[in-house]
């Protein structure tokens, strides 16, 4: 990283603010009382000032840039959202990953790649709050929940009238009459089937745009994917 150059592609505004912060920051409490975590975690935000990193940058980007191990590059991430982010901003990014997920076993298993640790933390534990189990042994960025915890996991996100909605638009598009959870999960394993490649596998891009409405609530969308989805299935099956 060229400090050097940094600087000088910085506008003068964003220079001043960064030293600004800088200064301000290391003074308080009192000149050099900071420990050495919180001084890292202030260079990280004069660096986003400067434009040198990301506001929400990846692991690589980190290791890179800072020449620090993955390790050390987790724990500055997870130290940075965790006074940055409240959990209603944390439910936020979980959202977003639910929509981009890679789906295997014809639709049974969903994987989630989460490099923000913190995100990854709140995902399993509200996971486990809600009985379910998740499994991240094959990698700390990886995530693998079964559908059951996926459909709960979208249930907890809505409101009583927005289930009431998503599952009526769900139903008349030809998913059962079932719970909740029930029609999410049958929608699910017929989204597998129309996405999933010669392999069993499906990245996010091919099913966005039927998962993003549901999980935001968007009663028309999900209304036209789905009919679409289900009356495709039908002829097929037909």
């Amino acid at each position: 990283m060229n400090i050097e150059q940094i600087v000088n592609d910085s506008s003068d505004e964003d220079a001043k603010s960064a030293l600004t912060y800088f200064l301000q920051s290391y003074m308080t409490p009192a000149f050099g009382a900071l420990p050495k975590n919180e001084v890292e975690l202030i260079v990280l935000n004069v660096l986003e000032k400067l434009n040198a990193i990301d506001e929400e940058p990846e692991l690589y980007e980190l290791v890179s840039k800072l020449k620090v191990t993955r390790s050390k590059a987790r724990g500055l991430i997870y130290d940075r959202e965790l006074r940055r982010s409240s959990e209603k901003e944390l439910d936020e990014k979980v959202k977003a990953l639910l929509k981009k997920p890679l789906i295997q076993k014809n639709g049974d298993l969903y994987v989630l790649e989460v490099e923000n640790p913190l995100v990854s933390d709140h995902l399993r534990s509200k996971v486990q709050k809600l009985g379910y189990v998740s499994d991240g042994s094959f990698s700390p960025s990886i995530v693998k929940l079964g559908l059951d915890a996926v459909a709960a996991l979208i249930e907890s996100y809505l409101t009583e009238r927005e289930r009431d909605d998503v599952k009526g638009a769900l139903v008349a598009a030809g998913a059962p009459d079932i719970s909740f959870k029930g029609v999410i999960k049958a929608t699910f394993k017929k989204l597998a089937g129309k996405v999933a490649s010669d392999t069993g596998e499906a990245l996010m891009e091919k099913a966005s745009d039927f998962i993003s409405p549901i999980i935001d609530a968007g009663v028309d969308l999900v209304t036209e994917k789905a009919r679409e989805l289900f009356e495709e299935a039908d002829e097929q099956n037909g």
